[in-house]
């Protein structure tokens, strides 16, 4: 049986003190250079080096472990994408996360709570399947907090969201690149955040360029293929159509794509298209949908690092901004 690595283990692969070895891992080396740290998280993992958290944990008086609150992600569409960065950047600093998955069911979120208070948790993250904006529920803000994908308007709680204006922005100037100049824009109903935003990003983007807004070139359907499908029947009998269509979401683009081919109009030699979230669906079409992606993974990471400087040092706290905006990334496929 292979022995198991020791701290001085990782402080000779990492070329550094085992003293640095131990600030890092123990989430208190933030006076350490970043390209230092990750050197010691690389090290750690490569020698799978498990520090012996039932000792540190009585030495310490910390659990060891992060709760994790989330609403749908868990079952959500995106694979729980924020729970991966957040556990792999957890694991990397001796972190255990401790997910519960509530569906919105009030009573098992509060008991939730409960139970991580009584297991002294370091911190929490509290995360949803969908960018909105929430009410904090009573009892979190006792504890060292980061608000995911989701922020309230009415607390000081930090929140790490993605840049939806931005990704709105880019999309639009991704195809204005490509030579676009009537673009048209498939909102989504009921009204969230995110299309809220993406469609101010859409028309700033048309005004940086001085195109015109055309209120005929933004249809409001439901969030489903179905709606992509009608919005997509009313924007080609206009005079002239639009060259592109950007959807709201990769569910409406699929119903645009049935549309165009009944229509037998070519993507993207006739119009092209344009999706946003990334889901699993936008690689399968055919052409593969270029859409937005949303950068769970990103966020994830992001509030454990956050997280961990609040608890190596709670007046961290208040140099943290109340909103981190994190980049949506374009995802090139064929359809622009």
């Amino acid at each position: 049986m292979a022995q198991r690595a020791k701290i001085s283990d990782v402080a000779e692969r990492a070329k550094v003190s085992v003293t640095t070895v131990s600030l890092v891992l123990n989430g208190r080396g933030e006076q350490i250079p970043k390209e230092t740290q990750n050197r010691v998280f690389q090290a750690a993992a490569q020698l799978n080096y498990q520090p012996n958290e039932l000792a540190r944990s009585l030495k310490t008086n910390q659990s060891m472990t992060i709760g994790c609150i989330t609403d749908h992600i868990v079952s959500g569409p995106h694979a729980g994408g924020v729970i991966m960065g957040a556990q792999e950047l957890a694991w990397a600093q001796g972190r255990l996360l401790l997910v519960v998955n509530t569906e919105d069911d009030a009573e098992l979120e509060q008991s939730a709570l409960e139970m991580m208070k009584r297991r002294r948790v370091e911190g929490i993250l509290y995360t949803t399947d969908s960018m909105h904006v929430i009410q904090v529920p009573a009892g979190l803000t006792d504890l060292p907090i980061i608000l995911v994908n989701c922020y309230d308007p009415h607390s000081p709680i930090p929140a790490v969201i993605p840049d939806e204006f931005k990704g709105g922005e880019t999309a639009t100037q991704t195809l204005i690149d490509e030579g676009h100049r009537r673009i048209a824009f498939i909102d989504g109903t009921p009204p969230l955040e995110a299309n809220i935003e993406r469609l101010a990003g859409y028309r700033a983007a048309l005004e940086a360029s001085q195109v015109s807004v055309e209120q005929d070139l933004i249809p409001v359907v439901p969030w489903t293929p179905s709606g992509g499908y009608q919005a997509t029947k009313y924007l080609m009998e206009l005079t002239p159509p639009p060259t592109a269509l950007l959807c709201v979401n990769d569910w409406v683009a699929l119903g645009v794509y049935e549309a165009l081919k009944e229509l037998n109009l070519r993507i993207p030699d006739d119009v092209a298209v344009m999706g946003y979230d990334d889901q699993r669906l936008a690689s399968l079409m055919m052409p593969g949908l270029t859409t937005m992606a949303l950068p769970h993974y990103q966020m994830g990471l992001k509030a454990i690092e956050y997280l961990m400087e609040m608890s190596a040092n709670p007046e961290k706290s208040k140099s943290i901004p109340y909103l981190t905006k994190i980049p949506c990334p374009v995802i090139r496929r064929e359809s622009v």
